[in-house]
Formats: C-alpha cells, sequence, structure tokens
C-alpha cells in the first residue's frame, strides 16, 4: 500500500510504496514528521520513537499497524 509522509507542519512531501524508504525520509524531518495512510497516523516520528534508529523496524510497525503481518 502506498503511505504518505508528511513534515510536522502536517504538509505531505511524499508518496511512496516502500515503507523503509518513507521511514528514511521522515526521518530527515524530525520530531512531529508522520507517516500515514489515508489519514491515519502510522507513525510519529518522537512519540513512536526514531525512525532513523532502525527504518527496517519501523517499516515492520507501520506494516503491522497496516494489517499486514499476521
Amino acid at each position: 500500500m502506498k503511505i504518505d509522509i508528511h513534515d510536522p507542519s502536517g504538509k505531505i512531501i511524499a508518496q511512496v510504496w516502500d515503507y523503509a524508504a518513507g521511514a528514511l525520509l521522515m526521518s530527515l524531518y524530525g520530531e512531529g514528521s508522520t507517516i500515514r495512510y489515508k489519514d491515519r497516523i502510522l507513525w510519529l516520528e518522537g512519540s513512536d520513537g526514531e525512525g532513523a534508529e532502525s527504518y527496517d523496524t519501523t517499516s515492520i510497525l507501520v506494516s503491522d499497524r497496516l494489517g499486514m503481518h499476521k
């Protein structure tokens, strides 16, 4: 599924299909940036952790929150 990357002000900066790439891009914008699917926040940078600590872990959590891992 395609996810949206938002900067801390809420502006969409990108739409990606690769969740690890989305985590990398989101982490560049810092605390308050988000990964979203439609209007649902899947990751909030700072609150959920720091995406840059592990792009794989962030992408797995995003997939889990989308219900893609059972």
